[in-house]
């Protein structure tokens, strides 16, 4: 009787494990028959399991000739950070202080500001970002903002040339180069048979993918699930210590910033470093030419990361590189490292109050600073 008891009890869980792994087979079979590459089961994680911060949300799409963009006319919320903020974008998919229809032409003096998250304005309502402080300070001025998290020159030069194009007009476009823009050009951006701009991606990841991430998406998504669990508790407790260690967000071999102090830092593929500034300096070549023919200014700026502000000189190769390149090019030169050094060096606390909790992008205080610093360099003749 007991022996007949434990058999059933093995048949069952036997029919149960039988049925739970058919139930996964199935899942995962559907899962797949349904995606185009990335794990449905989460927005903004690739078939890798591996975030993707440039398609992560109904306000971010791609696009077939400068690889991504916003949704026009978004009236919405966009999550960064583990917290949402309110998006507006416009009827050109800039982002906005409204969902307003945007003319080709305008009947004032128009600017368009392009580049990567910080002028984006990620995880800040608009009117306290870098490039919607400036707007509001120049009235007089119709303020566009074609920026867009992950951009570099080379989507720069794709969106811009799209506009002109397509007969928008404007009387400057100021560009301003991230630090990462060099490893996002070194092995993010290439063209392909076509002549097409395609994105890649631009992390490092040192540790190879494991397979069965590759092959489950909901392993991909369980294993990512716990991994920001894990990551998020680390975070709440770290110290300042623990997150400028080698490996961590703040440290000196993060590698997507390190680059202007560290000529050795890896993660920049077959062209290196030096190929990804070569590349960046071709791209912004042509924009320049592309703009000189239609009569429109250029003006180029730059800012530092924690890693500049941590380890590098405020006259960083960053600063060097291009402000050499605007000689006899650029309209102005916008230099944010003086005003965010000389913050630090009034505030101990620097990192915490410019910077996002354990992240790169800016406070809205950092972009008050940098704003506040830019407007007074535009006013000046």
């Amino acid at each position: 009787m007991q022996s007949d008891r434990l058999g059933n009890l093995g048949r069952i869980i036997f029919i149960s494990i039988a049925v739970l792994f058919g139930f996964f087979i199935v899942s995962e079979l559907a899962l797949h028959a349904v995606s185009s590459g990335t794990n449905p089961l989460f927005a903004n994680i690739d078939i890798t399991g591996e975030a993707n911060p440039l398609f992560a949300s109904a306000l971010r799409i791609r696009n077939p000739v400068y690889t991504h963009t916003l949704v026009a006319n978004f009236d919405g919320y966009d999550p960064y950070g583990g917290a949402t903020y309110r998006v507006f974008t416009d009827s050109l998919g800039f982002r906005d202080f409204s969902t307003r229809h945007v003319a080709l032409a305008a009947d004032k003096h128009r600017i368009i500001f392009i580049g990567s998250s910080f002028l984006e304005g990620i995880g800040v309502p608009y009117e306290q970002s870098f490039v919607g402080r400036f707007a509001l300070a120049f009235p007089n001025i119709d303020v566009l903002n074609a920026a867009v998290t992950g951009y570099g020159p080379s989507a720069d030069y794709e969106k811009l040339r799209y506009f002109v194009d397509a007969g928008l007009k404007f009387n400057e476009a100021i560009v301003y180069i991230d630090p990462a823009n060099v490893q996002d050009e070194a092995v993010g951006y290439s063209y392909d048979g076509r002549g097409v701009l395609r994105w890649s991606g631009s992390g490092c990841n040192l540790k190879p993918t494991p397979w069965w991430r590759r092959v489950s998406y909901i392993a991909a998504f369980i294993s990512r699930k716990i991994w920001e669990r894990e990551r998020a508790n680390y975070l709440d407790h770290a110290s300042l210590d623990d997150l400028t260690r080698p490996g961590e967000i703040y440290g000196r071999d993060f590698a997507r910033a390190s680059w202007t102090y560290d000529p050795a830092a890896p993660c920049y593929g077959t062209i290196g470093i030096e190929g990804g500034i070569a590349k960046e300096k071709r791209q912004m070549d042509r924009l320049y030419d592309l703009l000189s023919r239609h009569g429109i200014a250029l003006s180029v700026g730059v800012y530092p990361w924690p890693q500049q502000l941590l380890y590098d000189r405020q006259d960083s190769r960053l600063v060097q590189i291009w402000r050499d390149w605007c000689l006899g090019k650029c309209k102005h030169f916008f230099n944010s490292f003086p005003a965010l050094f000389g913050y630090k060096e009034r505030d101990p606390d620097f990192l915490k109050h410019l910077f996002m909790s354990a992240d790169s992008h800016c406070t809205a205080l950092c972009y008050r600073i940098m704003a506040d610093d830019l407007i007074g360099q535009y006013r000046r003749p």
